[in-house]
């Protein structure tokens, strides 16, 4: 081959294209399976096309570090061709030897700016000014330099000052970085290029120290934007807050003077009987400060006088602070507003066992009084719902006095009433008179001295319980994968919310017009309010966010803190909380971005439909207590809620089941989470809302209407549901699209087959297979239907109704990424039934797992570095031990028993010399002493694994390599794999290994040589596609059960030779094969007492008395010899 590379240097590649060698070795590269064209389109394409495509990748490799990264892995990995990977070597060589493209400087800007702008670094930079800039692999060459230096000149001045602390956390991020990605480069080019030399240290050092000035660069001017807005939001909040101040002082005024209008000889005793409920609302509220401080509680007798409250509430003057959170303007609010409250539900407020919970509770129920006039007696003092249920936390403090005096028979019961006022409380903000606070309830409950009725070593146990549930599951949502897929399914829900308030605007303008009403301002402007708080309104979006901070205080810990993905069962502000929320750093910063979006956009869409607009409101200088309606601050929350899948549910919601799985989640650790396998019920409900809302299926059926009242809400009118179904025959029409892009089509047009699982993308004929069910949640449900619309459409086979049952579950369940798996009752279940635990031991040991979650960053870093380190490991054990028998407790076993131990720790990234200073951290068995053994897939053909498994974490997509031939047919027809070949579908672990290893490497093959020949049965030729769907079914499984069959005869008789020959060699085969042994104990303690001469009643004892290795697996296959007989002769 006449070396190309050489022949560079001077020259552009331009002139190189008429190369033969250079031509031959862009069809390798091109058509290998980092680019994955077929040869038939480069052919049709042309020369300049793959000219064109190969230098804007070298360009992009130069810029991007997950292009740099991918092209790391292509080289190091064993499993793609060695012909290809050394064609790269050779473009790469030929790269770095030219002296220009030749292709322009315009053509060369444009890739260079691509690859600089979907740099994950880069992007992640800007976004986030530097402060929560991912980890990624940025790189610099020498032709990455001049195009971030011309990047550097759009930077104004004016930002300098401002940006310094973003320049200095970016640069130094970058820099950190931008050295590995340079060492992935090198690495692609040591992996495949014989004698490279390599950049020296000083070339290393110069590039790495200009990543490092870009980084800061972009992160500083990022970071600099970021602080201009928070000075501009400040300066906003101040002026609202001065207006606040004066519209309390006049409420206050208000209500001072009511007070004191029935504070007459007739009314004086009323006006006493709310001063005292007054005063035990204060004195518990002092009481939880204390027990927080740890300080010793006031003098209950000095408290209850309630001289000065008295007097602070019935005179006015200047707010000052009564106790924490409860200013003195505040309270004589409360005190008027609890007045008129009692007088509408007539309560006697002179008898102190006369509750206004439940007089409220009874009047709602009764119909005396409407929710409606509740808060026009909250609006008429200028209280917000959160300041008003403090009126029944005077509830509590009374209760608990009485509970204090009770005698021993009556405290049971007293319990019980605080308890009820609880969840009274928690009906009110269901009915959306308060909004509900679980952790202050409990802080008064304990200042109040209610104790639990559990004795406090159990108390420590189930709080231990909670705590550990609690990090596991914010373990399980730790990834960045995680807020990769995340951030995408939210990104793309942004468009559809475009359309679907366009349509609900279309909708609502079209009936006002048709009935005669004046139509608002246009449809576009409240269709782009999430885009817009997302851009160039994101400041008054910001404005919105602190305002509800500031206004509602303890709403917005709720609703930003204490309600996130990972939907722990301990309070936000605990250790474990904190833990929690620590871990999912990156998912918080995420959501909250989105959810102050969505506030900001239902706020503004509520003005817009009343005449105005959020940003006029704010232009006013009003605050969200100026709303005209404060049920609009209330839709607000539940459409950020909404956008990201963590509103919650009331009692009579979807028959209150959603309610309940949550409650229970909360109160009962590893009971739903673990045994239900429902670890985020919270997600999983809203995630079967979203597809009741968006798809199309319950119209058509009927069903919608039914359904639907299970989702019924007020917040979520008649105009939006309507808009939901439209948008989802939308989103329909595109998942119906991509389904189609996946059928193959034979030379004369006809449909032959579905090559992917309905959740899954090929790209191109010969492309990677994206796993797209994580990234996109519930329109999973959408792929499904188009799946089968699809088949339908170009007569297809339609998979089976227990397949498309079997379906509908893991969308409904939400694929496994956090929905629900019933994994864990049926294991339970079926260890009651049968006594066998191994099963539900392995499913212990994979809960256990999600403990190491965390840590799949690195392995899958690793992974990418070393394709081969990213093999799934073999975890069925393979018994490499000592051969001696141990009895073992099962919480023991999990640890101890192999399969268990090796299923604990297989996300663990089994070395990392980088990081832990050594050559190997193995954790798994092994066979060589370094890896773990391989796990092949018998049929789609070599090592389970990810292609490019760093895309999971950049992008939370996971990467296949293409199906083949039988996974096509498998596909096509409905079938599952797991199904097909299962964990057990061969019983000994050692037949196993070795029948996946074979069948990894000729069962695909045998399949293309099997449907390529005539098919004979009952005298009859036929061709594999003459065959009915049933009938391919049919013989598709017949033909995998024939071959498992075929190559477990096959490992079975090298085996077999092996015991013979050398036994020791087959001690792992022998062991598990004992393991197997289905034979009763009775048949079992006969052999051991006939081969001891009856020194012997245990064949454990037996086994455990070998002298040797030898002699320990003799004694095994006599055993197993002697049972085989009695089993025979006995049946």
């Amino acid at each position: 081959m006449n070396d190309y590379t050489q022949d560079a240097k001077g020259k552009t590649i331009v002139d190189l294209k008429e190369n033969q060698d250079f031509q031959k070795d862009l069809v390798r590269f091109l058509s290998s399976s980092r680019k994955n064209y077929s040869t038939d389109e480069l052919r049709k394409k042309g020369v300049d096309f793959m000219v064109d495509e190969y230098v804007e990748h070298m360009r992009k490799q130069d810029t991007n570090e997950a292009t740099a990264l991918k092209d790391l892995f292509f080289a190091k990995d064993k499993e793609a061709r060695e012909d290809d990977r050394a064609a790269f070597g050779r473009l790469m060589q030929t790269w770095d030897n030219v002296e220009g493209v030749g292709t322009g400087k315009l053509k060369g800007a444009g890739d260079y700016l691509e690859g600089v702008l979907t740099s994950p670094a880069t992007l992640a930079g800007v976004f986030t000014g530097g402060f929560t800039k991912l980890a990624g692999m940025a790189a610099v060459k020498s032709t990455q330099i001049a195009t971030r230096l011309a990047v550097k000149k759009i930077l104004s001045k004016q930002f300098a000052k401002e940006a310094a602390k973003g320049f200095g956390v970016g640069a130094v991020v970058e820099g950190a970085v931008g050295y590995g990605q340079i060492e992935a480069q090198e690495g692609a080019r040591e992996a495949t290029i014989e004698n490279y030399e390599g950049m020296s240290v000083g070339q290393k050092a110069l590039a790495t120290g200009l990543n490092s000035a870009f980084g800061g660069i972009t992160s500083g001017f990022s970071r600099g934007m970021m602080v201009k807005q928070a000075d501009q939001v400040s300066d906003a909040l101040t002026k609202q807050s001065l207006n606040i101040a004066a519209d309390k002082k006049k409420f206050a005024k208000k209500a001072v003077s009511n007070l004191n209008s029935v504070a007459t000889a007739q009314g004086r005793k009323k006006i006493n009987g709310i001063l005292n409920r007054m005063n035990g609302l204060v004195s518990v509220l002092e009481q939880r400060d204390l027990k927080k401080l740890k300080l010793t509680p006031l003098d209950p007798d000095k408290v209850a006088k309630g001289a000065d409250l008295k007097s602070t509430i019935l005179t006015e003057g200047p707010n000052k602070n009564v106790t924490t959170g409860l200013s003195k303007h505040t309270l004589q609010g409360i005190t008027a507003a609890a007045l008129d409250l009692s007088e509408k539900i007539k309560l006697d407020l002179e008898d102190p066992s006369k509750r206004i919970s439940s007089a409220l509770a009874d009047a709602l129920e009764a119909g005396t009084i409407a929710t409606k006039e509740v808060n026009d007696i909250i609006a008429n003092y200028g209280l917000t719902k959160e300041e008003f249920s403090y009126i029944f936390l005077s509830d509590l403090s009374e209760a608990g006095r009485v509970l204090g005096q009770a005698g021993m028979i009556s405290r049971k019961i007293k319990k019980d009433t605080l308890s009820d006022i609880v969840n009274k409380m928690e009906n009110f903000s269901e009915q959306g008179i308060t909004t509900f606070n679980e952790k202050l309830s409990k802080e008064i409950s304990a200042a109040v001295g209610v104790e639990s009725k559990i004795p406090k070593p159990l108390m420590a146990l189930y709080e231990g319980l909670k705590a550990s549930d609690s990090v596991r599951i914010a373990f399980m949502t730790s990834q960045l994968g995680t807020t990769a897929a995340n951030t995408m399914f939210s990104t793309a829900r942004l468009g559809i919310d475009v359309f679907e308030e366009a349509t609900r605007q279309t909708l609502v303008k079209g009936y006002q017009f048709a009935t005669g009403n004046k139509v608002p301002r246009s449809t576009l402007y409240a269709a782009t309010s999430t885009l817009r708080a997302m851009s160039w309104n994101k400041q008054d979006a910001m404005l919105a966010k602190e305002m509800f901070a500031r206004d509602f205080p303890e709403e917005y810990q709720k609703i930003f803190y204490d309600i996130n993905r990972a939907e722990v069962s301990v309070g936000s502000d605990t250790r474990v909380g904190k833990m929690g929320s620590f871990v999912n750093s990156f998912n918080s910063a995420v959501d909250t971005r989105f959810k102050q979006a969505a506030f900001y956009a239902s706020l503004d869409r509520q003005l817009i439909d009343s005449g105005s607009s959020l940003k006029e409101f704010l232009s006013k200088g009003n605050s969200l207590l100026d709303l005209p309606n404060q049920d609009m601050k209330e839709k607000a929350v539940y459409d950020s809620l909404d956008f990201v899948f963590q509103k919650g549910y009331k009692r009579d919601d979807a028959g209150g089941i959603p309610k309940a799985l949550i409650d229970y989640h909360r109160k009962l650790p590893f009971v739903v989470s673990g045994v239900l396998g429902i670890p985020f019920p919270r997600y999983v409900a809203n995630h079967i809302e979203f597809i009741n809302d968006y798809t199309p299926v319950g119209i058509m059926t009927g069903a919608f209407r039914n359904f639907d009242k299970m989702y019924a809400n007020p917040l979520k009118d008649t105009s939006t549901r309507l808009a939901r179904q439209i948008t989802g025959v939308t989103l329909l029409s595109g998942a119906y699209m991509a389904r189609a892009s996946q059928v193959e089509f034979d030379e004369e047009g006809k449909a032959t087959l579905m090559k992917t699982k309905f959740s899954d993308i090929s790209f191109g004929d010969e492309g990677e297979t994206k796993k797209m069910g994580r990234t996109s949640g519930p329109l999973v449900a959408h792929y499904l239907i188009a799946d089968l619309m699809v088949r339908l459409r170009y007569d297809l086979p339609v998979p089976k109704k227990t397949e498309i049952g079997r379906d509908t579950l893991e969308v409904l369940g939400g694929l496994g990424n956090m929905g629900f798996d019933k994994g864990l009752s049926r294991d339970i279940s079926s260890a009651l039934d049968s006594g066998e635990w191994g099963g539900l031991r392995t499913r212990l040991a994979d809960v256990a797992s999600t403990f190491t979650y965390p840590t799949t960053v690195l392995r899958d870093m690793q992974g990418q570095i070393d394709p081969e380190s990213g093999y799934m490991p073999y975890t069925r054990s393979l018994m490499l031990g000592d051969g001696v028998q141990k009895e073992v407790n099962f919480l023991d076993a999990i640890v101890t028993e192999t399969e268990s131990f090796n299923r604990l720790v297989r996300m663990l990234p089994e070395y990392n010399s980088a990081l832990f200073l050594t050559d190997t951290l193995q954790y798994t068995q092994t066979l060589d002493g370094k890896k773990a053994p391989t796990l092949f897939d018998p049929i789609g053909g070599g090592p389970v694994r990810s292609i490019n498994p760093i895309t999971k974490q950049l992008l939370g997509i996971e990467s296949k390599k293409t199906p083949n031939t039988l996974q096509k047919n498998i596909n096509n027809l409905g079938l599952k794999e797991f199904l097909l070949y299962g964990k057990k579908t061969v019983k000994n672990a050692h037949l196993d290994y070795m029948v996946r290893g074979i069948l990894s490497k000729t069962m695909n093959k045998d399949f293309e040589d099997y449907i390529s020949k005539p098919l004979k049965e009952y005298n009859k030729t036929r061709s594999w596609e003459d065959l009915t769907a049933n009938e391919q079914r049919d013989r598709l499984q017949r033909f995998i059960r024939g071959s498992i069959t075929t190559a477990e005869a096959k490992a079975e008789q090298y085996f077999n030779e092996l015991v013979n020959n050398s036994p020791k060699s087959a001690a792992g085969y022998i062991r598990n094969a004992y393991a197997l042994d289905t034979s009763s104990n009775e048949i079992k303690k006969f052999s051991a007492q006939n081969l001891s001469g009856g020194e012997f009643d245990s064949p454990d004892d037996y086994i455990n008395d070998s002298t040797s290795i030898e002699v320990e697996l003799e004694r095994r296959m006599e055993l197993m010899q002697l049972n085989s007989i009695q089993s025979k002769q006995i049946n």
